[in-house]
């Protein structure tokens, strides 16, 4: 799983951003917390991976005589302190989190661009504290959740016609 883990994080660094919101984002905001009170990472703890993660895991990395890598490889993981173990990653299907609804049927540009907005909104009213990368996740069909029991509304975790009626999502397609 380690192995499995090293190639993602090498994947992630190289593009310097998170392909998909995982489990193993608690891994890797553990890491930015530690690097952080360590004085290696300057920027914000919020579990992404990207190109300021990996530079700071390199200096770690550098300061403390390990390889080199810019991976939260074991022996990162291990000199950082970090017990927690890594979980496996998880992802959350877009098309899921439209099913039945009316955008189920749109381009992934639309979609994306849907989830981006709810991001935003449901963070601007504290149901959602994770990125606004327009990326579907559990952290965000739990703030869907949350926002549908505190309004009413069916609880479906989904961005249904209700929910993006109710968030006043732009333009919802007719279906």
């Amino acid at each position: 799983m380690i192995s499995s883990m090293r190639f993602l994080m090498f994947v992630l660094c190289f593009c310097g951003v998170l392909s998909a919101p995982l489990k193993a984002d608690e891994l890797i905001r553990a890491a930015q917390s530690r690097l952080s009170k360590l004085g290696y990472y300057k920027g914000q703890v919020d579990g992404s991976g990207g190109s300021m993660t990996c530079a700071a895991i390199r200096r770690f990395q550098v300061a403390g005589n390990l390889k080199v890598t810019g991976e939260l490889n074991q022996q990162t993981i291990t000199e950082l302190g970090i017990k927690k173990a890594v979980p496996a990653p998880s992802y959350t299907s877009i098309g899921g989190l439209f099913a039945g609804g009316p955008l189920s049927r749109s381009g992934s540009e639309a979609q994306v661009a849907a989830i981006r907005q709810a991001q935003s909104k449901l963070a601007a009213l504290g149901f959602y504290g994770g990125t606004h990368n327009g990326l579907p996740s559990e952290a965000l069909s739990t703030a869907i959740k949350g926002w549908q029991v505190a309004n009413g509304r069916r609880n479906t975790g989904k961005l249904d016609a209700a929910t993006i009626e109710g968030l006043k999502l732009g333009r919802v397609p007719k279906s």
